[in-house]
């Protein structure tokens, strides 16, 4: 894939090749210059400047990216001092062979053991720069823990078949945030940024904000040797683009797509951002150098709605999870000098229904009326599993007796709030009711004999009759009444159960280095990725907080190579 290629779909260009460094008019220079300053751009920058070296870092809007729009949750384990103080057991081993499970080969045995055996030093490492995380645990299965508790199982590691090969261990590590802000489950990732940010300007880190680097400028043998960026002129030009993109975002998070009337202010938010496109559109060129090299970790490319559709067509229908900065920029930028990149095709589907538990212990069936998963299994193993192998299609199946139970996990400070509205809304608004299979397969569209089959099949699971195919426990499994039954959309494109997604896929790196690989299967010289620009330990499966975890590991180990350059 180059700018040339049809299907390109990026403002990225081609690099601009010099023979002589005097050839470009310099505006500024650093040892480092970081393209994304999200999770992986402020560790590789951090990093970078504790190693003696320079940094600029660069970023398309104010940085913290997907990171700090996320929950806040960064996976670790082997023995973090997080849990230890909750008098949660695990070592290095014990988290390798989870993460086997889940990472299917996509990076090396000997990077992941690498990855398990750094975590609980990277624990410390970011207390060290005042990121505060504690131990308060909650030790049951959930999606995402009420707001006072800090430490939970963010995996699968409860469920049976995974607790086979690894005990279980709760890693999922939330930044510690007020309890009143912490009410939701978006944008509090700041609680792991802002500190991060912070010791690392303390420390003389020169950030570039509302900056967007659109080229890569390289040597005559290929080596990257600087960018070009897009910088406004002036500040009251940029305090405009600034206040129309605050309305937009203010719109987009006030009238989500579940709520009626959405479309009309989602309209009105487009117009924002239409308008702040046009002054982005008079911007100016600057060009930056890297005396040593350039570190690519700008996220993701979900909200890029054309590669989206030419990488990962299934997948369109989801909600896109992270911010518009995800557009693919830091990839192409990567591809532009020969890089390869790989597992496009890869995306995380977010299904999660656990809480409310009582959903959990109801079934989920395909278009054929069968099941196909244990219910009790993280929300984007089910996520993806529906969406690659079952057309993205899928029910949950109750009963009247779970519902009303489901809404009662949810009462109060039992759950976050939307996850109380979304159990709310689909319980009294997108449920489905019948008095027998038959009806019920009827008004849902699928297999009536399949789905009485289940069902039978199903409360005989419940009553200790039979095992369980997919090994779910018996004291998750719920007898349904099958003269009061009901079924929610828990399709990928539910209208009121929205499904997040979050591509996974990035270039190719030397996984010692961080080095962005060529066709040749040899370094670009000067070029490293980090985060979501980078095939890492998230890019096959998703569990929460591996994402975050992978761009600390993966920011500093590039900044650990650059430092080791002569």
């Amino acid at each position: 894939m180059t700018p040339e290629s049809e299907d390109w779909h990026s403002d990225i260009e081609a690099p601009l090749k010099v023979s002589s460094a005097t050839e470009i008019e310099w505006l500024t220079e650093a040892d480092v210059i970081v393209v994304g300053l999200g999770g992986a751009g402020v560790a590789a920058a951090l990093q970078s400047i504790e190693n003696g070296l320079s940094v600029i870092a660069i970023d398309r809007f104010e940085g913290g990216g997907a990171t700090k729009a996320s929950g806040g949750v960064i996976y670790a384990g082997g023995g973090t001092s997080t849990q230890s103080e909750a008098g949660v057991e695990d070592t290095p081993d014990n988290m390798f062979n989870y993460l086997k499970l889940e990472t299917e080969g996509i990076v090396s045995d000997e990077t992941l053991r690498d990855f398990c055996e750094k975590s609980a030093p990277t624990i410390e490492w970011l207390k060290g720069h005042n990121v505060d995380l504690r131990g308060t645990l909650w030790p049951h299965k959930t999606s995402y823990p009420a707001p006072q508790y800090f430490l939970y199982h963010s995996d699968n590691s409860l469920v049976p078949s995974y607790k086979k090969h690894a005990a279980p261990a709760a890693r999922g590590h939330r930044g510690y945030v007020p309890i009143k802000q912490g009410a939701k489950a978006t944008n509090l990732g700041g609680s792991i940024f802002d500190p991060l940010k912070a010791s690392a300007e303390a420390k003389g880190l020169k950030t570039l904000s509302f900056t967007e680097v659109r080229q890569l400028v390289t040597d005559s043998k290929g080596n990257v040797m600087g960018v070009k960026a897009l910088q406004f002129a002036d500040n009251e030009t940029l305090g405009t683009y600034k206040t129309l993109r605050t309305k937009a975002n203010k719109l987009f998070a006030m009238f989500p797509p579940i709520i009626p009337g959405s479309k009309f202010f989602f309209k009105k938010a487009m117009g924002h951002l239409e308008k702040a496109q046009a002054l982005a559109d008079s911007r100016t060129e600057i060009f930056i150098r890297a005396n040593k090299g350039i570190v690519l970790s700008a996220g993701g490319f979900v909200f890029n709605s054309k590669m989206m559709t030419h990488y990962a067509p299934k997948y369109t229908a989801g909600y896109p999870l992270g911010t518009d900065g995800d557009n693919g920029a830091g990839i192409r930028l990567g591809q532009s000098v020969g890089g390869v990149a790989e597992n496009m095709d890869r995306i995380t589907a977010w299904r999660f229904i656990n809480p409310p538990l009582s959903f959990a212990r109801g079934m989920i069936v395909n278009e054929n009326g069968k099941r196909f998963i244990n219910e009790m299994v993280y929300g984007a193993t089910l996520g993806v599993e529906m969406t690659e192998n079952h057309n993205g299609r899928g029910w949950m199946i109750l009963d009247k007796a779970l519902v009303k139970q489901a809404l009662d996990d949810v009462k109060g400070d039992k759950a976050l709030a939307f996850q109380r509205a979304l159990a709310k809304l689909n319980s009294y608004f997108g449920a489905k009711k019948a008095k027998s299979a038959q009806e019920l397969a009827s008004l849902i569209g699928v297999d009536g004999k399949n789905l009485e089959a289940q069902l039978t099949d199903y409360n005989k699971m419940a009553r200790g009759e039979m095992a369980d195919p997919f090994e779910k426990t018996h004291d998750d499994i719920a007898e349904i009444d099958e003269n009061s039954l009901v079924a929610i959309d828990i399709s990928l494109t539910a209208k009121l159960f929205p499904c997040p997604t979050l591509t996974l896929g990035g270039l190719k790196v030397d996984e010692a280095t961080g080095s962005v690989l060529g066709n040749n299967g040899k370094p670009i010289g000067g070029l490293y990725a980090a985060g979501r620009n980078a095939i890492g330990v998230a890019s096959w499966n998703y569990v929460s907080g591996l994402s975050i975890a992978d761009c600390i590991y993966s920011g500093r180990r590039a900044a650990s190579a650059l430092s080791a350059k002569a």
